[in-house]
């Protein structure tokens, strides 16, 4: 191998997040290398010490065997560059990707207050999620469990019901926010007293994607014009449960809640000739089905690295959690949550939309939630992973995965 510098492509993220090991992850081609060797670990920690500028000389590493090894490794998949020295010529500079966040949390903390507030924190909030009531008289087995992992319907005893003017005072509010996509649950929506000024707001606000969620057993009699059926489906799936009308609307979709394989087969044959695109497939634990999720969900090396991770969203697992971020629960009993297996940020309009806002911000019950437990902060795969969330609440298990730590 020729001397030379020696400098990285902006595509290669770089992690030294487990102990004494270095993992190159290339952003476009999916591709990667790690080691442990300490030489190749201080190598590539010197290419990211600020002092070189993203370029080391080579001169100073080689000849050695195991250097060259790995450099070939890097080269041959293009998660390294070599440029050849020439005689009087200045060392070159390589910008390396980095995170800097001008909104980061806590820099504005540090600014002060009146940075988070106003037209700088209305940017967050893109979608919110509101529980119109929770009256149903169902009596569904899965009612106090699957609304925690999954956008679906839930009964509560005493039933509530949101009144119709804080509904239009939080649609108001919303209008004034980034918020592209509002989503109606319940309990069973028909039973929702306002259905008429509901439908009122929806024609008063246009702006908004409006997104009606119905279990089958309570959708078949409920539609409102300009908003996106969201039919929920769980077992025993029949095929007398599918109207042949949501079939054939290209306005429906299928969220199909399953829980084991022979579910998922059955299921199949429900949707059998519906398009893809308009089926969604989540698994639900129900206290009893880990193994289902240990083969179906839970993820290995190959599942992590099957597809390309940008370094957008590297880098954003590295400040936020991209499940939760930006979204908040609105209940209708008053209650405002971020994540709904977590403690309320507030009460609307006790607290209105904009500082329900800044106290997810700055309490975080769960935007800001990233993989730093004691298995994940070691992992050299920690912000290659989808960010953490209601699976792992619910199972009760910091992360759901195979991944081992690796020995060279």
């Amino acid at each position: 191998m020729k001397d030379g510098w020696l400098s990285l492509p902006k595509t290669v993220y770089i992690s030294f997040e487990e102990p004494d090991s270095v993992l190159l992850y290339h952003t476009e081609k999916s591709c990667h290398a790690y080691s442990r060797l300490p030489k190749n670990v201080k190598l590539m920690e010197d290419v990211y010490n600020p002092k070189n500028l993203g370029v080391v000389n080579l001169n100073e590493y080689l000849p050695d065997g195991d250097i060259e090894a790995f450099l070939d490794r890097l080269l041959e998949s293009g998660m390294c560059k070599l440029k050849e020295q020439t005689k009087d010529a200045p060392k070159p500079i390589s910008f390396l990707p980095i995170l800097n966040l001008q909104n980061d949390v806590e820099r504005l903390q540090e600014i002060g207050e009146d940075h988070m507030i106003g037209d700088n924190i209305s940017t967050y909030l893109t979608r919110t999620v509101i529980h119109l009531n929770s009256k149903c008289g169902k009596h569904c087995p899965h009612c106090g469990l699957f609304h925690k992992q999954t956008l679906c319907c839930t009964a509560t005893e005493p039933p509530q019901v949101m009144p119709v003017e804080r509904l239009k005072e939080l649609v108001g509010q919303l209008a004034t926010t980034s918020v592209q996509v509002i989503d109606l649950v319940g309990g069973d929506l028909r039973t929702y007293p306002h259905l008429s000024q509901l439908h009122a707001l929806v024609e008063q606000y246009p702006q908004f994607s409006w997104h009606l969620w119905q279990h089958i057993i309570n959708g078949k009699g409920l539609s409102l014009d300009h908003v996106k059926t969201e039919v929920i489906l769980t077992a025993p799936f029949e095929k007398t449960m599918l109207p042949e009308t949501f079939q054939h609307d290209s306005n429906v979709w299928f969220h199909l809640l399953v829980e084991s394989e022979m579910q998922v087969e059955q299921a199949e044959q429900l949707i059998a000739g519906i398009e893809a695109e308009r089926c969604e497939w989540v698994p639900v634990f129900n206290g009893e089905n880990l193994k289902f999720f240990e083969d179906n969900v839970f993820l290995n090396e190959d599942d992590i690295m099957s597809g390309p991770v940008s370094m957008r969203e590297i880098f954003c697992h590295q400040k936020l959690n991209t499940n939760y971020f930006g979204k908040l629960h609105f209940f209708a009993d008053g209650e405002v949550k971020a994540d709904v297996n977590k403690e309320a940020v507030g009460r609307f309009p006790e607290k209105n939309v904009l500082e329900l806002v800044y106290e997810e911000l700055t309490r975080n019950t769960a935007w800001r939630r990233i993989r730093e437990g004691a298995r994940c902060s070691g992992c050299r795969f920690r912000y290659l992973c989808p960010s953490s969330g209601n699976y792992e609440t619910v199972i009760g298990k910091e992360s759901l995965c195979h991944v081992q730590p690796m020995r060279e």
